[in-house]
């Protein structure tokens, strides 16, 4: 299921993650970048967005994505950080223009992943909600 999840964000240009701050309120942002790394669904930000500091007070996020079919697909889950060179390298493969932001690319202390550690995904279309499935042990 993995690479059905891949190829229905890599659809749009742009998905929408969803976290909350510090006082429960939601925060909505679109992102981009998202890419498989060691079986799970990985994406990248920057320890000095709120993103970052609101997923580390509250790992629970949602991400709904909307593509040109009608269908739309909605993730959630608990998320985890990594930081170690190997995945920064990959989320540099995957988006090679972050290197513009980024010039010192996974050296770069800022640059930041993390991906669902555990969480579902399910697709829908607005005919129907026909197709339900789980991501597990992402």
């Amino acid at each position: 299921r993995m690479k059905e999840i891949l190829d229905f964000l890599a659809q749009s240009p742009a998905f929408y993650v969803a976290t909350s701050d510090a006082n429960n309120q939601p925060r909505v942002r679109p992102f981009g970048l998202v890419f498989e790394w060691n079986g799970k669904l990985a994406f990248g930000t920057n320890t000095t967005k709120n993103v970052y500091k609101q997923l580390e007070q509250n790992p629970l996020v949602e991400i709904c994505s909307f593509a040109p079919t009608g269908e739309w697909m909605r993730i959630s889950g608990t998320v985890k950080f990594a930081n170690d060179i190997e995945v920064k390298r990959e989320m540099f493969r995957v988006m090679p223009d972050l290197k513009k932001i980024y010039p010192e690319a996974e050296n770069d202390p800022t640059a930041i992943c993390f991906y669902i550690d555990k969480g579902e995904a399910a697709l829908y279309n607005f005919a129907s909600m026909n197709e339900q499935f789980k991501i597990t042990k992402l």
